[in-house]
């Protein structure tokens, strides 16, 4: 609730304070006195755009303050400290202008840009008349007020159920698409490799091995020429060292026959003996498995060079390039599990798409026939405004997809786009004039005669719409009479959802108000400036009275007025 709306050195204000009481507040003065002023400037400290001209003259500055009870505004908590305010029990707006041409905001004496001051603004107060907030003319705020039908808002809760878990149905299967694609790209680098692997098919220690026997093969020639001369030296020779022993171990033998001491050295000789003749037979074997062939050493150096760029080309020793070749066939057996997952997702997806329509579909339904009831009740309620032959209507459009679209809904097999607000985009249609088409209700009309539309809908919405504050700008522009009467009796229903400040020049109206603030203008030391009284209850019974009978009160002006204050 707004407690008090404080003015600066703004248009013709010095400096006032309005006091703002709960249920209906009434604004009257003589035309030209302020009444406006004061609404621009409740304007400026929502948001509004700010200009230079709105300073008074000779002053620095303008300054705006707007106190509201925080206790009832609990819902706009998180709002207020996401700006980086400070929730506490007072709710404090304020907007500065300096003459140099620089806006300032603040919420709770935090710094805040201009536009988050503005959302802030959207959230507490519509401004109906001459001014922009006006939450019901925005297409935006349509369905949010249709949706409060609680027929509606249960079929529309089923929905969000579904279409939640449709929408993390579709994330997750793009999601397992997407790795898909990485997976098809290693799948063919891991195929690849595989491949490149099994091409060469090493051995473990086989590059050893290779350089090994082609080591012997390239010295072949070498090799054999000094083992035959071993064999010669050992054993094939004229002069071997095996006959050189079998002599040595001859004469030992001749002496041992004599010297029993020397047995041991007989035995070291002849166990020598046996040992080179050994070694010859070995070396004969070597000489014998001896490879010439020049073919041989070509194949050696052919396989030596793939399994040394193998090796290069992964990287890595043999033994890890074989471990390696063991781990992309464990890796590939892994990969082929995805497509399987994509599958029930698919299936999961389109069951949920399925469903999700259906209770678009239902929601659909639900919404046209809350909008048929509406559309009775507005009409009913602009007819004792004074607004006959009314024709409103709530227009459902839909908006076609094309299945590639992820999010997409099917209405009678169609792809349609949706929202975790269903299919349908809501807008109010209006006619407030006999053979005139329904427009959209911004493009029907405008002044007073939206203030009374508005103020019909805000009936029939009363409480359903979270906006605490409507202010009505001349609402009783065009109407007199009865349809006054109807007018006051309404905006004082009203009050009981909403705080309403009304300014009006018809006695029905200011006679039914909680509370009455009365605009004048003065004079003094050759400045004009504009006040703003509260009035007693015999100051407001005068008041009433003078909006009556112009400005000579009479007796009956004054009993008038007390039955409309009763």
């Amino acid at each position: 609730m707004l407690t008090s709306l404080v003015i600066r050195n703004f248009a013709l204000i010095e400096e006032i304070r309005i006091p703002f009481g709960p249920g209906l507040t009434v604004m009257t003065g003589e035309t030209g006195a302020g009444k406006s002023i004061v609404i621009d400037a409740l304007g400026l400290v929502l948001g509004e755009r700010a200009d230079t001209t709105m300073i008074r003259q000779g002053s620095a500055k303008a300054v705006v303050e707007a106190e509201l009870e925080a206790a009832p505004l609990a819902h706009l908590r998180p709002m207020v400290e996401e700006m980086g305010s400070e929730w506490q029990p007072v709710l404090i707006l304020r907007r500065e202008l300096s003459s140099k041409g620089v806006s300032r905001a603040f919420v709770n004496d935090t710094p805040v840009p201009v536009s988050t001051l503005h959302a802030l603004g959207n959230r507490l107060v519509d401004i109906h008349g001459q001014h922009e907030h006006q939450s019901l003319l925005r297409a935006e705020t349509h369905r949010e007020i249709l949706d409060s039908d609680p027929s509606v808002a249960t079929a529309h809760a089923s929905y969000g159920v579904l279409y939640t878990r449709f929408v993390a149905s579709v994330a997750e299967l793009a999601d397992a698409l997407r790795t898909r694609d990485r997976i098809d790209e290693r799948r063919l680098v891991a195929e690849h490799q595989l491949k490149e692997i099994a091409m060469v098919a090493p051995e473990e220690g086989e590059d050893e091995a290779v350089e090994r026997e082609l080591k012997v093969v390239e010295h072949a020639e070498k090799l054999a020429v000094s083992a035959n001369q071993i064999l010669d030296l050992l054993y094939d020779g004229e002069q071997n060292a095996v006959d050189m022993l079998g002599r040595c171990d001859r004469l030992f033998g001749e002496l041992t026959r004599i010297d029993s001491s020397l047995e041991p050295l007989q035995k070291e000789v002849s166990g020598t003996a046996a040992g080179l003749a050994e070694i010859a037979r070995t070396v004969r074997d070597y000489l014998e498995g001896i490879d010439f062939t020049p073919d041989r050493a070509e194949q050696l150096r052919h396989r030596l060079a793939e399994i040394t760029e193998l090796k290069r080309k992964f990287r890595c020793t043999l033994s890890e390039l074989l471990e390696k070749r063991e781990a992309l066939k464990g890796e590939l057996a892994g990969l082929d599990s995805i497509d399987d997952r994509i599958e029930d997702l698919q299936r999961q997806t389109e069951t949920l798409r399925a469903k999700s329509s259906t209770a678009a579909a239902a929601l659909s339904r639900a919404r046209k026939k809350a909008a048929a009831s509406l559309a009775k009740q507005v009409v009913a309620e602009l007819a004792e405004l004074g607004i006959a032959h009314a024709v409103f209507e709530t227009r459902l459009g839909i908006t076609p997809a094309s299945a590639a679209q992820e999010k997409h809904l099917l209405r009678d097999g169609s792809p349609v786009s949706a929202d975790e607000h269903g299919w349908d985009a809501v807008e109010f249609y209006l006619s407030a004039n006999l053979g005139e088409d329904p427009k959209p209700l911004h493009k029907v009309v405008s002044g007073g005669e939206v203030s009374r539309i508005m103020l019909a809908l805000k009936s029939i919405f009363a409480g359903r719409d979270g906006i605490p504050i409507m202010v009505f700008d001349e609402i009783d522009v065009g109407v007199s009479g009865g349809i006054a009467s109807r007018v006051g009796a309404a905006m004082r229903k009203l009050a009981a959802a909403h705080q309403i400040l009304a300014i009006t020049h018809l006695p029905q109206i200011a006679g039914v108000g909680n509370a009455h603030l009365l605009v004048t203008k003065r004079v003094a030391d050759g400045r004009t400036a504009t006040a703003v009284t509260e009035l007693a209850p015999d100051a407001r019974m005068q008041e009433v009275a003078r909006l009556l009978s112009g400005d000579t009160v009479t007796e009956s002006a004054l009993q008038s007025a007390r039955e409309l204050m009763s």
